[in-house]
């Protein structure tokens, strides 16, 4: 998860909330969101607060469907739908399956200490549908089913306004089905061809492996300063030499990897634009801003204060 990532979710949600009557400040706050140490921390960690901050949400609107009423629509960076996704819940899981023209997007928000409640899945479905309905520049983009595993409220048939279509409960899996029409339409191109062939390969992708694991780790472990290997290795309860080794069997070393994380997450913040120069070298765990830029040279051949003015890497 990325520190700019759950940066763009606070704000997000606490721009939302700003004429409604809520002390969203406070709010955060006593969910140990503020925007400083509460988002440097753990996915599970984060995820807790986040469904902390819900029910501080629900307990303070007494309103149970503020999940379906906060949510607006936010532009979609160079990651897509999906990426969009893992933006507006930094530690969500998600399995896309594709069958007879539909792709089912299946959503797993883990909880280390708290059960998290559904609202949290109100707002994630809410703000990917209409960055949809954005995104194609259709308003009447609906999605083809919606299926959570909780069970029927008493005022279910307000989600089915919500979402335009029929909204199961008691289902195995939280999970939004769309036509893949409807999501064709709403990919960025850059430029290529756009077809359902790219969401076939997107589902067909592997899950991550070893290598994966690291790399999130990676990304809570940059904003207190460089990884080190024997840290990694403890928290992922091996030792240094099977680290090591099973890195080399997925084709990369422990510097390489965390070389390659701060690179994707330099481009991802460099375009988001959310954080001074100065800050984000310090949240990509370099000793000095001038690192950062020796880094951003040799990964994009260009200065970070270039690609933050509008150039692409």
């Amino acid at each position: 998860m990325t520190y700019s990532s759950a940066l763009h979710l606070v704000r997000g949600v606490k721009s939302r909330l700003a004429h409604s009557g809520l002390a969203a400040d406070q709010l955060f706050e006593m969910a140990g969101l503020n925007e400083g140490d509460g988002l440097a921390c753990d996915a599970l960690t984060l995820s807790d607060r986040l469904s902390h901050l819900w029910e501080l949400l629900v307990e303070h609107s007494k309103d149970p469907l503020i999940g379906l009423r906060i949510s607006t629509p936010h532009r979609l960076g160079w990651l897509g739908v999906m990426g969009h996704i893992m933006l507006v819940s930094p530690t969500v899981q998600s399995t896309i399956e594709r069958c007879h023209g539909h792709t089912r997007v299946a959503l797993l928000l883990p909880g280390l200490n708290r059960v998290v409640p559904q609202q949290r899945y109100d707002f994630v479905w809410c703000v990917l549908l209409r960055t949809l309905r954005c995104a194609s520049g259709r308003d009447d983009a609906n999605p083809v089913a919606v299926e959570y595993t909780f069970p029927p409220p008493a005022n279910a048939h307000i989600y089915e306004q919500t979402f335009g279509c029929p909204v199961r409960f008691d289902m195995p899996n939280n999970v939004m089905e769309f036509s893949d029409a409807d999501l064709v339409a709403a990919l960025p191109n850059g430029g290529m061809p756009v077809s359902g062939e790219m969401l076939a390969k997107l589902a067909a992708a592997e899950p991550k492996g070893f290598r994966g694991r690291v790399q999130e780790l990676l990304t809570t472990m940059l904003p207190k300063g460089p990884p080190h290997r024997d840290s990694v290795a403890v928290q992922l309860m091996v030792s240094e030499r099977t680290l090591q080794r099973r890195l080399a069997e997925e084709g990369t070393s422990f510097s390489q990897l965390v070389d390659d994380t701060r690179r994707e997450l330099a481009r991802q913040s460099l375009a988001a634009g959310d954080l001074s120069l100065k800050v984000l070298s310090f949240q990509l765990g370099f000793s000095e801003p001038s690192a950062f830029y020796r880094a951003c040279k040799r990964w994009f051949g260009m200065t970070p204060s270039t690609i933050a003015g509008g150039r692409t890497p």
